[in-house]
């Protein structure tokens, strides 16, 4: 059984006419403006979404590597091991994947370096890069994860806070989380 509608209040002014009579006493004899001979000013343009664009990818770092085979952990001097252990748990969602499904070894470096320099560009703080298993490849080899983790571990590794194995649900050994530097 529905409940009858409750009648809608008149909304309330928002001046009292005490206020309003006095304010068009100030108003008597006011003239409009002839013609329309404003100027109109541009909108200002739209600010860029980040100020500080990265110009240039930063030198080399030594990564400290921990583990091996499928699973890997990675942090850059400075980096305590609970923040690489919250990483490898998946507590830090990714922000943004990229997928190198279908790309071959010599690349990854160049898509990896895109999207590395965009995420930091957009301050995101954590990626996911899908690099598949290397269960498809002609020779059983992982190539494009293994290209993808030297790339990391190299030539960007100035860009790398610290990585991990992906947990399952997001592709396990077959993806790799990035905390990017700001």
């Amino acid at each position: 059984m529905a409940r009858p509608a409750k009648p809608k209040r008149p909304p309330r002014p928002l001046v009292s006419p005490e206020e309003q009579a006095t304010f068009m006493e100030a108003l008597a004899g006011v003239m409009p403006l002839e013609g329309r001979d404003r100027v109109r000013v541009a909108p200002p343009p739209p600010k860029p979404a980040v100020a500080n664009i990265v110009a240039a990818i930063p030198a080399t770092v030594t990564l400290a590597v921990e583990g091996g085979g499928e699973e890997i952990g990675a942090r850059a001097p400075g980096v305590n091991r609970a923040q690489l252990a919250e990483l490898k748990r998946g507590r830090v969602r990714p922000e943004a994947t990229l997928d190198l499904h279908g790309r071959t070894g010599a690349e990854v470096p160049a898509l990896l370096e895109r999207f590395l320099v965009e995420s930091a560009r957009f301050r995101r703080r954590c990626v996911l890069v899908i690099h598949g298993r290397g269960l498809h490849s002609d020779d059983g080899r992982a190539v494009v994860r293994d290209a993808t983790i030297h790339t990391l571990l190299g030539a960007l590794s100035g860009m790398v806070h610290c990585l991990a194995t992906a947990i399952p649900p997001d592709g396990g050994p077959g993806a790799t989380y990035v905390m990017v530097k700001a």
